[in-house]
């Protein structure tokens, strides 16, 4: 992340990795604003960007800054109920097609992984364009994500009466407000992983919602309490008037709390000249449906998977987690990386746990492969159901029904952003 001396701009090799990364997605090359307001929030952010390059490529056909493949991390804090707990994230990964199935993913992530353990991570954390991807790493799927419609055509009925109020105003007015909302959303909601600098630029409409430039069509509004305390925020812009039935399409809601949550969406089923409108990523157990005396104007679209979840440490990963009661029982890690396999005891004392790894492993109670691990940690599926999949092994009934006693949460994990 370099800048021409000369200059001030941002370098000929930043720019090839960039267009390199963005053409792995079908995007367009950046332009120079594009290139500056990126390498600004990549600085914010303290990304490290790798390039891999073929010296072999005739240069007379490809300039030599441009690399085959393009890999980024940085680091933000993950929600694993019981505390935040420094991740390694992952992001930008592309491998060029004349240049597959040569091991450049494979000496990337593996190198990348053993890299971020010995640097004290307990967990690495990406999202996946390709679902099939990133289990041979290790990588286990963590939380879900969904758009949600709202049919607005009519009077919305909450069961709830209307507290506090809302207030519009310029999206430029988020600056400082939206990152603290989201660090209280954040604090509260186990899933959540940190935002980077984008999400600020965004919101405020300096970025939009696919390009680093200014977003003219961007509005927003915060929700304060019954004591004037701003508790939650959207930003949203209408789709145009072709889009049938006409459309508001909400870029991003935060909110610190349950019922500022449910105030925004009702401040937005009241704009008029709209008859929908679209939420992005929800939960798959989203509360709106108890919320609303009709619950068949809601309806869910593009359900996918969201964040993936490598498991660097287990003691460290693992003690950061909620549980339920007390209790001891054994885990049997496989790890074809060999960054997690072993026999672990966990001692749970009204759910809190100390955790070990035997130095002489005993047939342990239940054995499972490290792609577990992620749904695990974060409980984002039942024991039963990680049972049920061949993810987990129990050694016998009784040990499958003591684990989910104690393993088991309630409620989903929740990411609202990607990265």
């Amino acid at each position: 992340m370099e800048r021409n001396p000369a200059t001030g701009a941002p370098s000929a090799a930043y720019a090839a990795w960039v267009d390199t990364a963005w053409e792995g997605f079908h995007e367009k090359p950046a332009t120079a604003e594009q290139l500056e307001q990126l390498l600004q929030a990549e600085v914010c952010d303290g990304r490290v960007l790798t390039g891999v390059f073929d010296d072999s490529r005739p240069t007379e056909l490809v300039d030599a800054l441009t690399p085959v493949a393009t890999y980024a991390s940085f680091t933000r804090t993950m929600n694993l109920g019981a505390k935040l707990l420094p991740a390694h994230l992952i992001t930008m990964v592309t491998v060029r097609p004349t240049h597959r199935r040569r091991g450049i993913l494979r000496k990337l992530l593996s190198t990348d992984l053993s890299e971020a353990k010995d640097a004290g991570f307990a967990l690495a954390v990406l999202t996946a364009t390709e679902a099939t991807i990133y289990g041979r790493f290790g990588f286990g799927r963590a939380t879900e994500q969904q758009v949600l419609e709202l049919d607005v055509r009519g009077a919305v009925d909450f069961h709830a009466a209307a507290t506090g109020s809302v207030v519009q105003l310029a999206p430029a007015k988020l600056a400082d407000i939206a990152p603290e909302i989201f660090a209280r959303f954040h604090e509260s909601q186990r899933g959540s992983i940190g935002r980077q600098e984008s999400y600020t630029r965004m919101a405020t409409g300096a970025w939009g919602d696919e390009q680093p430039e200014p977003d003219t069509k961007l509005r927003a509004a915060v929700y304060l309490d019954a004591h004037g305390v701003i508790q939650g925020y959207v930003t949203h812009a209408f789709a145009g008037w072709e889009s049938t039935p006409p459309t508001l399409k909400v870029r991003d809601l935060v909110a610190a709390t349950s019922q500022s949550r449910r105030e925004l969406l009702r401040f937005l089923a009241n704009l008029d000249l709209v008859e929908r409108v679209t939420v992005p990523m929800v939960t798959a157990n989203d509360p709106l449906t108890w919320a609303l005396v009709d619950p068949s104007r809601i309806s869910y679209t593009q359900r996918q998977h969201g964040l993936w979840v490598r498991v660097l440490d287990v003691v460290a990963a693992f003690e950061a987690r909620e549980y339920r009661g007390s209790g001891t029982f054994t885990l049997q890690v496989q790890d074809p990386l060999s960054l997690v396999a072993g026999t672990y005891r966990f001692t749970l004392t009204e759910g809190t746990a100390s955790i070990g790894l035997l130095e002489n492993p005993e047939p342990a109670d239940a054995s499972c492969e490290v792609t577990a691990l992620g749904p695990l940690l974060l409980g984002a599926c039942t024991v039963t159901d990680l049972v049920v999949a061949g993810l987990l092994k129990p050694a016998s009934p009784a040990a499958s029904a003591t684990l989910g006693s104690l393993l088991d949460l309630p409620g989903l994990p929740h990411a609202i952003n990607g990265f």
